[in-house]
């Protein structure tokens, strides 16, 4: 976690080789960008709620591998009812959009 505030959440990973899934090119796995969207979106919630979210849908486009760089997400609130929270993410690598997904989170316990 980097940052959480009302409307938007930050996260980071840094590279690690551990990560790399396609060693060719090298690219991060997209199962890492895929938990990466998943915790950057619940964030949002859970930084407000201070308490867990259960995921109850998320999407994910990849539109391009992620090399030998850290990870950032940033997720920006799309809707916030009374029981369901929607967030709009995005991953990078640098300056190359990796992933974008949307996350619907429950925000009643």
């Amino acid at each position: 976690m980097v940052e959480v505030t009302e409307d938007t959440a930050t996260t980071r990973i840094p590279f690690d080789e551990d990560l790399v899934g396609n060693p060719d090119v090298p690219a991060i796995h997209g199962g890492v960008l895929s938990a990466l969207v998943d915790l950057t979106g619940a964030a949002l919630f859970v930084g407000n709620l201070g308490r867990y979210t259960p995921t109850i849908d998320m999407r994910v486009d990849y539109l391009s591998h992620a090399g030998e760089e850290t990870l950032v997400g940033n997720a920006r609130l799309r809707r916030k009812g009374g029981s369901i929270g929607v967030a709009d993410i995005e991953i990078r690598a640098g300056d190359t959009l990796c992933a974008t997904g949307v996350g619907t989170y429950k925000l009643s316990p």
